[in-house]
């Protein structure tokens, strides 16, 4: 019996998004829904940020940061919750620890099933804009470390992978050309050949694909389907310390997985909800591809 998962990645905020995603995926009566990290984009209010630097109290912005972004993390899970569908998600390199605001629903080094299929679920990346590197510096971003990742799956041996780091080499295609994933989960690929790995993070190798080697979303290994689902979330860069916006980036993607009983993967199609003057419209089949 096929079933259906719709996977989102990178909300960055967009709550808006969000709610068109799991509303969609509701409408379709699908299976499951895995989100695969960076829930935010600003943690914390440039009034915090403004007091910290002169007062240099960090216990004080630390608590005004978890007030900012936990509320936001509270509305997106009540989002998800509201669905009714079965969820899992894990932290990007935007979040905190997300364990308490998700609970069982967050799978980050953790295992779960899928029918049949074991589910191992890894968040974060060793990549930060100077906005989030600050966090980073005083341990508020979620951690990632290569070789703990490739232990956790070379004990667990998992048919279907969740990083919200894409595995190097696949999906993980840069505006400039580089591969910027992580090595572990292409180690893991190439010994144990797992059915499907989904990671977010490097938003212009998911369906929009702007990238120069054309990486739309899908790559294969062997008998290994690889997603990218791109970002849902309307994305900006921003300049620090004013938090004002530098650059705004495509977004709105999302895709929709069909698997087996033995969690191949038949089937995926992907969407865009992007609109003019980037609001969220109606959503739109972007492309669509049958495996045999």
């Amino acid at each position: 019996m096929i079933k259906k998962v719709f996977v989102a990645s990178d909300i960055h905020d967009d709550i808006e998004a969000l709610v068109k995603f799991t509303d969609y995926a509701q409408a379709q009566h699908a299976d499951g829904m895995w989100v695969l990290g960076d829930f935010s984009l600003k943690p914390y209010t440039v009034e915090a940020l403004e007091e910290v630097l002169e007062s240099k109290d960090i216990g004080k912005f630390i608590e005004a940061k978890e007030k900012t972004n936990l509320e936001i993390l509270a509305q997106m899970k009540g989002v998800l919750d509201n669905s009714g569908l079965e969820y899992r998600v894990i932290p990007g390199n935007y979040d905190p620890d997300i364990l308490s605001v998700f609970g069982g629903r967050d799978l980050h080094k953790k295992t779960s099933m899928f029918g049949d299929a074991k589910i191992v679920g890894y968040g974060g990346a060793d990549a930060f804009p100077q906005h989030i590197a600050l966090l980073n510096q005083i341990n508020e971003i979620v951690p990632f470390d290569h070789n703990e990742l490739y232990t956790l799956l070379k004990k667990e041996k998992p048919q279907i992978v969740l990083t919200h780091n894409p595995p190097q080499q696949f999906c993980d295609d840069m505006f400039n050309g580089q591969n910027v994933g992580t090595p572990a989960t292409t180690k893991y690929i190439m010994e144990n050949n797992p059915k499907l790995v989904c990671g977010g993070h490097i938003h212009e190798a998911g369906p929009n694909g702007n990238n120069p080697s054309g990486v739309k979303s899908i790559a294969k290994y062997s008998n290994t389907i690889i997603v990218n689902p791109g970002n849902l979330g309307r994305f900006e860069l921003l300049h620090f310390p004013s938090l004002e916006t530098n650059m705004k980036f495509d977004y709105g993607t999302f895709s929709e997985l069909h698997l087996d009983t033995d969690s191949s993967v038949k089937k995926i199609k992907n969407y865009s909800l992007k609109s003019p003057e980037r609001k969220i419209g109606k959503i739109e089949k972007i492309s669509e591809v049958v495996f045999p």
